[in-house]
């Protein structure tokens, strides 16, 4: 039987009097006071001198902008077309803007290799990067009509991640070695018999509410040392808006930076690209780094209307030197114009989580995939997952709700298709689901409800067509046929 408890607030009530005439303008004055004297000394209750002038406006995004022959040694003028003919090694953040092309010919370095390093392009006209050219930065910033990157050609932000976010724990504490978080949490090798796999991490993730449009450094990776910090860098940036057309036969990178045999290594940083067309075969990559713990992949979000080809993506964590079974987690890939979210962690086995957090209601996203051996979670005490088209788990993708060892929540998944291949849900409380169709194909549905409190110990699954390949049971009555509802009569519920 449910509990209520309600909390009664008494609040005592304050009269504000104003008197026009007198230079006291404002007090607060007792009920049944009688009002306010305005000859009376009164400065303790005056408002007046608590005033404070306006915050100034921010400052701009960018300083003045820098010129093309002076000071970055290139031919032309930023206005009409300004070429980079050499190698370019900066010192600090730069702004470069006009209202022409900006190219940088094949071959050509264009580096400013300081963690958190800012490149900001800014033109009216074509931003061409040359085959086998390589912008290096902590973060880079792309505003232009139209943009290719050619064959071999890089951004790379790899280890080069300014400060993440304050108040984030993406950088592991003490000397396990472990992994940056970021979109996924970060891997830990280390044991402990009093914890479940899932119960041990590295680096926690962070900037979730913001993975439509990321723009977060990931964290650096843990050392195994006090003395010596061997841990990777985190991922920088990349950000590129893109009036018309976007070419990328090259790579966008923003992944974690490498930890070797006794760091962590760091978490991937943030993509996100908008675009009017997308052509190209090329690599974006917001991948964990390396390391002793495995870091946590970053988040990549793109937003382009129509793309004729299929550039290679990928977020996934980290490979784990300490315990090879264990990698960072996933991180996230959303395409905005389909609203899809994407946890895939191509294929590298993990005990560590990718967190989901709280599901949007305006609009609903349309489809979510957790694949390749992805392990996703829902930590809430409630949470509700709702999407308007389909929930696909697949090739060994892993989808739990709630805590292990508090089995005492109830969890709602909502979704038009519920596709399950070769994959596992795991349920800690009680699921409330309803779907139009639910397809199983090898796969688990485990439902614990800690036999705790009996309020959640009903679990309701609902389906309008209901196709199942291979079932498993384990205290439960036998599963039913179509258009109908099954209710768990145990707390635990195995399909």
């Amino acid at each position: 039987m449910a509990r209520f408890q309600f909390l009664f607030f008494f609040v005592a009530a304050a009269v504000f009097a104003v008197n026009p005439s007198s230079s006291h303008r404002f007090a607060i004055v007792e009920p049944n006071s009688g009002g306010l004297d305005p000859d009376s000394d009164s400065e303790s209750l005056l408002f007046h001198q608590d005033y404070s002038p306006p915050a100034p406006p921010p400052p701009p995004p960018h300083g003045p902008s820098v010129s093309c022959s002076e000071d970055l040694g290139g031919v032309g003028f930023l206005d009409t077309t300004c070429k980079i003919v050499a190698d370019l090694n900066l010192t600090k953040d730069v702004y470069i803007a006009g209202k022409g092309n900006f190219i940088i010919l094949p071959g050509v370095k264009f580096h400013c290799s300081i963690p958190g390093c800012s490149i900001a392009i800014n033109v009216s006209g074509n931003f061409s990067l040359g085959a086998e050219s390589t912008i290096v930065a902590g973060t880079f910033e792309l505003s232009a009509g139209n943009a290719s990157f050619a064959d071999g050609s890089a951004v790379n932000t790899t280890g080069l991640a300014g400060s993440p976010p304050a108040q984030t724990s993406g950088t592991p504490q003490g000397i396990d070695g472990a992994g940056g978080g970021h979109g996924g949490r970060g891997a830990c090798c280390l044991t402990d018999t009093k914890k479940l796999a899932e119960d041990v991490w590295g680096g926690d993730a962070y900037s979730w509410s913001t993975l439509d449009e990321p723009w977060s450094y990931g964290s650096k990776g843990g050392s195994t040392s006090r003395e010596i910090d061997y841990g990777g860098g985190g991922g920088g940036r990349v950000k590129m808006n893109v009036t018309q057309f976007l070419d990328v036969n090259g790579s966008l990178l923003a992944d974690g930076g490498y930890g070797g045999a006794k760091g962590g290594g760091g978490s991937g940083g943030s993509v996100y690209i908008t675009a009017y067309k997308m052509t190209g075969i090329g690599q974006i990559s917001a991948c964990g780094g390396n390391g002793y713990g495995g870091g946590g992949g970053g988040r990549v979000s793109v937003n382009i209307f129509s793309r004729h080809d299929d550039p290679k993506i990928f977020v996934h964590g980290g490979y784990s030197i300490g315990c090879p079974d264990n990698s960072g987690a996933a991180g996230t890939l959303y395409d905005a114009v389909p609203r899809s979210l994407f946890v895939s962690n191509y294929n590298l086995t993990t005990d560590t989580y990718t967190l989901l957090l709280e599901f949007p209601f305006q609009p609903l996203w349309t489809n979510v995939y957790i694949q390749d051996k992805a392990r996703a979670t829902c930590p809430l005490l409630w949470s509700r997952v709702q999407v308007q088209g389909q929930i696909s788990l697949l090739c060994g993708g892993v989808l739990s709700f709630g805590l292990a060892h508090y089995g005492t929540s109830v969890f709602e998944l909502l979704a038009e298709e519920l596709l399950m291949s070769d994959s596992t849900i795991k349920v800690y409380g009680a699921l409330r689901m309803t779907v139009k169709m639910f397809l199983m194909w090898n796969s688990e549905l485990h439902i614990d409800g800690g036999g705790v409190d009996t309020t959640v110990s009903t679990s309701i699954l609902e389906a309008s067509n209901l196709f199942v390949l291979r079932v498993i049971t384990n205290s439960c009555h036998c599963f039913p046929p179509p258009n109908s509802v099954l209710q768990a009569v145990s707390s635990n519920l195995f399909v």
